[in-house]
């Protein structure tokens, strides 16, 4: 008996980027919870708003509110509207802690969901073609991740660009912490001002 011939495996080609989307789960995942986030929008607005949440939810309410806020947030749906129900049932403290905890919850949503994304759609040519504005954003330093978030829609670019860079989990999670608290608290401030609340 002859010896076997070894066969060197044939690399495939790569995967036009469009087969990469429609096959990327993580992608899939982003456009699902995007989706979610717009109709728990709309079931808040037909509970009636806070005063309906509160009639039908009572002191559970936060238990619906803040997995709501952290659907929202993700999607293109401001994320501001469910925080505001729960300011205007719980009060400035209790619900800047709340608003604080859903953002954060978020924030680790959509980090997942790029960094799965961008296994998925990714490759090395991709990374070669970026422009060089983006390819310098420094994303893994603390002072990007925590600053950056203060900015119009930051939240979104620190998420996405830390989930799609690497930056370590540990990393993402302190400076996240760190920065939502004083958006929290200005956010239920300002909302308790608009709305009267004592």
């Amino acid at each position: 008996m002859g010896e076997r011939a070894l066969v060197e495996p044939v690399p495939f080609p790569p995967l036009p980027r469009w087969r990469r989307l429609v096959r990327s789960r993580g992608l899939r995942l982003l456009v699902a919870v995007a989706i979610a986030g717009w109709l728990l929008v709309e079931g808040i607005d037909a509970l009636g708003g806070p005063a309906g949440i509160r009639a039908r939810l009572g002191p559970g309410a936060a238990f619906v509110l803040v997995p709501a806020q952290v659907l929202v947030s993700v999607s293109p749906v401001p994320g501001e509207l469910v925080a505001a129900v729960s300011i205007a049932i719980y009060g400035p403290w209790t619900g800047a802690a709340l608003c604080w905890l859903g953002w954060l919850l978020a924030a680790f949503l959509e980090y997942a969901l790029v960094q799965r994304a961008a296994r998925d759609l990714v490759g090395p040519e991709d990374l070669e073609r970026l422009p060089r504005w983006l390819s310098r954003l420094p994303a893994h330093h603390p002072a990007f991740l925590i600053v950056a978030r203060w900015l119009p829609f930051g939240g979104h670019l620190v998420n996405a660009t830390a989930g799609a860079r690497g930056v370590p989990l540990g990393r993402f999670a302190w400076t996240s912490a760190l920065a939502l608290v004083p958006v929290s608290l200005l956010f239920a401030g300002a909302t308790t001002g608009l709305l009267g609340l004592p």
